[in-house]
């Protein structure tokens, strides 16, 4: 993609998370053919905008696959959050994980990542684009679909396996084991394959459990963890962004 294409590019995403209006699909030129310009087109939306991550998520797209892109704390919001869906377009939910480092990620290391805390968190994903990402390419420049993260409360990593369960309602289904360790490993790879992370910073992993709800007006989600609680989230079509 030459530097022109890209520019237009930046432009349109990044405009769209300044405003909050949507935009037309990428026209073929300006559109990523690979994950490498797709990062690289991500990153500069972040220079345009003078927004610096937090940390790095991986969070489950569109067509299914996994995903790396920017955390944002300006994205975190409190337990018990009521989003309007309308800022959310293309919305979709999942239980996710937000781990703060201990110590720093060295991107030459392969030891497993000093979680020194953990948050149980409800990823809400988004899209700056009409009719939603054309591909997972599109979809990682768009900050990999970055919305908003209800984050519960701070709890020490635990040692063994839990369970993951993500409810639409009042339901309580027993939910999927999940090896905190090894998604975290996971995610920990990620960051490394992009430069590293510093002590402080976040590791965030959504789609646990495998269950992606979408947003409707009127939907009550809650990501259920054994052992670290609940984290939910309501949606409306005039609700304030934050939780009161």
């Amino acid at each position: 993609m030459d530097q022109e294409a890209m520019k237009r590019a930046v432009g349109n995403i990044g405009g769209a998370l300044q405003t909050g209006d949507l935009v037309a699909p990428l026209p073929a030129e300006s559109m990523p053919q690979d994950r490498d310009t797709a990062e690289e087109l991500a990153g500069q939306v972040l220079e345009w905008l003078g927004f610096a991550p937090c940390g790095v998520r991986l969070a489950p797209a569109t067509d299914g696959s996994m995903i790396t892109g920017p955390m944002l704390e300006a994205r975190f919001l409190d337990d018990g959050a009521r989003l309007p869906v309308e800022i959310l377009r293309h919305g979709r939910a999942s239980a996710a994980l937000l781990g703060v480092l201990g110590a720093a990620l060295d991107p030459e290391a392969t030891t497993p990542p000093d979680i020194a805390a953990l948050h149980p968190a409800l990823d809400v994903s988004a899209s700056r684009f009409t009719e939603g990402p054309t591909d997972r390419f599109v979809e990682i420049a768009d900050l990999a679909g970055l919305g908003m993260l209800v984050l519960g409360k701070r709890r020490p990593m635990p040692e063994a396996p839990l369970r993951v369960a993500l409810v639409e309602g009042d339901g309580r289904p027993k939910g999927t084991l999940l090896d905190l360790h090894a998604a975290f490993a996971t995610a920990a790879e990620e960051a490394r394959r992009l430069g590293g992370l510093p002590a402080g910073a976040v590791l965030v992993v959504a789609g646990l459990g495998g269950q992606v709800l979408n947003l409707k007006p009127g939907g009550h989600i809650t990501a259920r963890f054994t052992g670290l609680g609940k984290v939910s989230a309501s949606f409306g079509t005039s609700f304030p962004a934050s939780a009161d």
